[in-house]
């Protein structure tokens, strides 16, 4: 396999070259001194040594680069990685198994010629043959000339011999008055040698070269692989090129060794792509699929905790309810037991009137007083109002009010429905908050004035006689005034809460709830400004299957001065934002307090996110040619003011595109050989891959 991340800077008569998002000093990516560094720079390829790996992003050359300066470069360096599909065993079998023979077979004729007795000469195929050694042969030659005038009596010696057919038996005798060893018979081995080297053949992926220096049988891989400019199966190189245009030409060199004979293979790919399909990264139904910090709640969508409507439960004779025990900015805490029962209509309450100005459509007055913050008042654009009338004077000392005003707004009361005293007042904006009057009042009618267009989700009068401690995360109680936090007593009966509670605690900063008790049954008002939060998927997307990553999509609510900032990453340590024209790297993101206020400062809008094309796409994946292999996403969230602001995100969806590749006729792309290089001329614009084998 082939380690290829990221991209070089390279300085020419250096042996410096420098990395950019490159991970070489990382043991489990095989890059180590001695390997094979393959540059494609200056429309070829450049083949290096790496002398030593210096760190993540540095690399020291055994020999000065020869090329131009360049940054940017592509690259690629042979390894074998844990995901090596080369069967690595199989291969050390096969040449162990050629070695092995090559090895009994010397050892044999080693037998034969300095052995005495028999010897079993066995081929490749498993045939045999028992032979005399050398040594025992020369003896009975000589035997056999050893007469009592040892031939002294054989006038013509020479031509008693030839007559005799002798001629080569006495030469071999020669060998008698030799003693030879292993070590000295250099000139057989040899021969055995190169005979075995000629008998061996080098199948797809190897090659063979006998060194005749260290008489050593050398055994190469030459390795395969594909991908923009590298080597393909069955010796192709394959050459990525996107944007083509029409009649563009592409040439690419290469190196013959003697003449150019033509045997040599070459074709084009051209990308088909197909429709684009939604792939859904996460819906946040619940949790599963990320990591966040603790203030974030999944429920369907998700978002930073504010608050809400607090259930009470009955413990005793006092009731308790526990929150979330997070760090935030703020909390504010109310009771809010209406003195105006649910109402079904206008009237559906006894002694109670609720009546409007005007209404829009079927936004009746009363289902500003239903229970049901989904339903509401709205009357038409223009200066509008809602009232309440008792049939008798009715005493309040706040009151709550979940709401949306376009311009200002009153709360007012009468004792004859004409003359109006101002009790509270506001301007514009969304949100839900108990209002506490400077003192308790007593009136027959109320009403609430809006100055423009509005929506009034609920509004509830309150006279207080339900009281609230806090239990903090230190496990001490609490009472509050205008946020100020004073420890009491614990109380252990309704009483000690009516007799120290509050009723609004104002914005209260520096505490971490546990629980929240009261005296009296219902429900309490908690309007929390979260801290800034972090999100991030809990594993990378992999989308290797497609080979065009087209959009994403977060569907996100953002109101008042809430946001949602995001990153991107490929690998989930190394986080990405987008500056309009590129991604810039902001480094890695912690899920805590420092990780939010990053990703909040320097993340990028889900607007911008959301607007980004498959061009601008392509840019995160600049080292594969465009084509997308991992996603990950990280989300920021910040809401300032939890009764006005809001965040939140609801499913974030790819759109990716998968392609078939069609192998191109010779008129849709013509193919040229020439001595020293080889021509691809595209007849249509596309993406397309050029595969050709070399010389």
């Amino acid at each position: 396999m082939w380690y290829k991340s990221g991209s070089l800077s390279l300085f020419s008569g250096s042996k410096v070259v420098l990395g950019e998002n490159t991970l070489w000093a990382d043991k489990n990516n095989g890059v180590s001194a001695g390997s094979m560094l393959l540059i494609f720079a200056d429309c070829g390829i450049k083949i290096y040594e790496i002398a030593s790996v210096v760190s993540d992003t540095e690399l020291m050359l055994a020999s000065e680069y020869s090329g131009c300066t360049a940054n940017g470069v592509h690259y690629a360096i042979p390894v074998f990685g844990s995901n090596d599909t080369f069967d690595h065993a199989a291969y050390v079998a096969q040449i162990a198994a050629m070695l092995a023979g090559y090895q009994s077979q010397l050892t044999q004729w080693k037998q034969v010629l300095t052995e005495r007795g028999q010897v079993t000469l066995t081929d490749n195929s498993g045939q045999s043959v028992v032979v005399k050694t050398l040594p025992d042969l020369t003896d009975a030659v000589s035997r056999m000339m050893d007469k009592t005038l040892n031939g002294a009596d054989i006038p013509d010696k020479a031509q008693f011999v030839a007559n005799l057919g002798l001629s080569d038996v006495v030469h071999k005798s020669d060998l008698a008055n030799h003693t030879h060893t292993a070590s000295q018979i250099t000139d057989f081995t040899d021969a055995v040698r190169k005979v075995l080297v000629a008998t061996l053949a080098a199948g797809q992926g190897v090659s063979l070269n006998y060194d005749t220096t260290n008489n050593q049988l050398v055994v190469s891989a030459t390795g395969s692989n594909s991908g923009g400019g590298n080597n393909g199966g069955s010796g192709y190189t394959v050459v990525t090129r996107s944007g083509a245009t029409a009649n563009q030409v592409f040439t690419f060199p290469f190196s013959t060794t003697g003449s150019m004979d033509y045997s040599f293979e070459a074709f084009a790919l051209k990308e088909e792509a197909a429709a684009a399909s939604p792939v859904v990264v996460n819906s946040f139904d619940n949790g599963t699929g990320m990591i966040a910090t603790d203030g974030l709640v999944f429920n369907g969508v998700m978002k930073p905790y504010i608050g809400g409507d607090i259930t009470l439960n009955s413990v005793g004779e006092i009731y308790e309810a526990s929150l979330p025990e997070i760090p935030v900015s703020d909390i504010q805490i109310s009771t809010y037991a209406s003195i105006i029962p649910i109402l079904t209509s206008n009237t559906s309450a006894s002694g109670i009137t609720v009546s409007a100005s005007s209404v829009h459509e079927i936004n009746y007055p009363w289902k500003a007083f239903d229970g049901n913050a989904g339903t509401c008042w709205k009357p038409p654009i223009g200066p509008a109002n809602i009232s309440v009338a008792f049939q008798n004077k009715t005493t309040i000392d706040s009151f709550y009010l979940n709401a949306s005003f376009v311009g200002t707004w009153s709360f007012q009361g009468s004792n004859d429905n004409g003359t109006w005293d101002t009790l509270d007042t506001g301007n514009g904006g969304e949100f839900k908050l108990t209002r506490t009057l400077q003192s308790s009042v007593s009136y027959s009618y109320y009403r609430l004035l809006s100055n423009a267009g509005c929506n009034i989700y609920e509004l509830r009068l309150i006279k207080n006689s339900q009281y609230v401690l806090i239990q903090a995360s230190d496990n001490n109680y609490y009472t509050a005034s205008g946020g100020a936090l004073k420890q009491v007593s614990v109380p252990s009966v309704a009483s000690d809460i009516s007799a120290t509670g509050f009723a609004t605690s104002g914005k209260i900063t520096n505490v971490i709830v546990k629980k929240l008790i009261s005296n009296q049954d219902g429900k309490l008002n908690v309007v929390v400004s979260p801290a800034p939060q972090i999100a991030k998927t809990a594993s990378l997307k992999n989308i290797k299957s497609y080979s065009l990553l087209s959009t994403v999509t977060a569907t996100v609510t953002q109101t008042g001065a809430g946001a949602v900032k995001m990153a991107v990453s490929r690998d989930g340590n190394e986080w990405f934002t987008w500056n309009g024209s590129a991604f810039i790297s902001i480094g890695t993101l912690t899920i805590d307090r420092n990780g939010a206020d990053k990703l909040n400062t320097q993340g990028v809008s889900v607007s911008a996110l959301n607007a980004l094309t498959s061009t601008q796409w392509a840019l995160l994946y600049a080292n594969t040619q465009g084509v997308p292999d991992n996603i990950a996403f990280a989300f920021g969230f910040s809401v300032p003011n939890g009764a006005t602001d809001d965040a939140q995100v609801d499913q974030i969806i790819l759109s990716a595109v998968s392609s078939a590749w069609k192998k191109q006729t010779e008129a849709e792309v013509e193919i040229r050989w020439y001595p020293d290089k080889v021509t691809f001329k595209t007849v249509a614009a596309g993406n397309y891959k050029l595969a050709y084998q070399q010389p």
